[in-house]
């Protein structure tokens, strides 16, 4: 059951004040920005995106990994996925996360000119607002080091609470290094399942156990929040932050574009393996 679900979701207008923003962000490991985006742009990333979903697997057939073109089938009455579950089983280009639930690496699959559409307006509406909240002025000091889509599929449950990642220090709390923006590319319903988080969080990863204790026994600990997004909203998330997809229990995807910030020095070699799809299988 989401806690709070478009209530204190820390939804914030894209007229806020960026020092306001960042506040909210530093406080509670997430922020969301109402219509900062146009629709045009989105519109564009799902129309690449549902192309781009159904080709990665059909080149992972293509390839040998899978038994089928598509992401499941129904055998004896039961859902059946073509991909193996998590890291172990994924690719540099494609990981289920949990059943039925995908990140696509368009990075690491898609070449310049085949297609995807520009980032570049995306940066520039963001040029003003996403870099405050890495302690930069301008992109140039950052890096987009991964874009994907995150993907949930009718019918995935909701996800284990986790984290995208780690702390630099484990003996005191740093600013973010590293954090999602989530580009709905359409209006996410609670029966599409939201994104969940749990505020304050990306405090208490650095030493979870003990820290979620302490906020318990101060009566500290927030209660979750499922922030509710439209087209041209955006969604950004420390990595340290505790967060789960919940169940999709609709009957359409829920599709994200991800970019992946971070500061220049900042390699991710967790969330996705070495290995390619592209290797056939032997």
């Amino acid at each position: 059951m989401a806690g709070s679900v478009g209530k204190d979701g820390n939804i914030a207008q894209k007229t806020m004040p960026y020092q306001d923003v960042k506040d909210r962000f530093a406080r509670d490991g997430f922020v969301s920005i109402r219509g900062i985006l146009p629709t045009d742009i989105v519109e564009e990333w799902e129309d690449f995106g549902i192309e781009f979903f159904r080709k990665t697997f059909e080149h992972l057939h293509e390839y040998g990994h899978t038994a089928y073109p598509e992401h499941c089938r129904m055998r004896n009455g039961e859902k059946e996925f073509a991909l193996g579950l998590g890291v172990k089983s994924g690719f540099r280009e494609i990981v289920m996360r949990s059943p039925g639930r995908y990140e696509i690496s368009i990075l690491n699959s898609v070449k310049a000119g085949q297609g995807m559409p520009s980032l570049v307006r995306i940066k520039d509406l963001l040029a003003e607002t996403v870099p405050i909240l890495l302690e930069e002025r301008s992109w140039e000091s950052l890096s987009v080091c991964n874009l994907s889509f995150v993907v949930s599929t009718p019918g995935s449950k909701e996800q284990a609470w986790h984290a995208d990642g780690g702390h630099v220090s484990l003996r005191e709390h740093l600013p973010c290094h590293v954090f999602n923006i989530f580009v709905p590319l359409r209006n996410v319903s609670l029966q599409m399942g939201p994104t969940e988080f749990r505020p304050g969080s990306h405090i208490y990863t650095r030493n979870l156990a003990p820290m979620m204790l302490a906020a318990k026994a101060r009566k500290t600990l927030r209660a979750p929040a499922a922030p509710l997004l439209n087209r041209g909203d955006i969604l950004v998330f420390d990595y340290r932050v505790l967060h789960r997809g919940l169940a999709n229990r609709s009957g359409c995807n829920r599709s994200f574009l991800v970019l992946t910030v971070s500061k220049p020095w900042f390699k991710d070699i967790l969330n996705f393996p070495a290995r390619s799809m592209h290797s056939t299988v032997s």
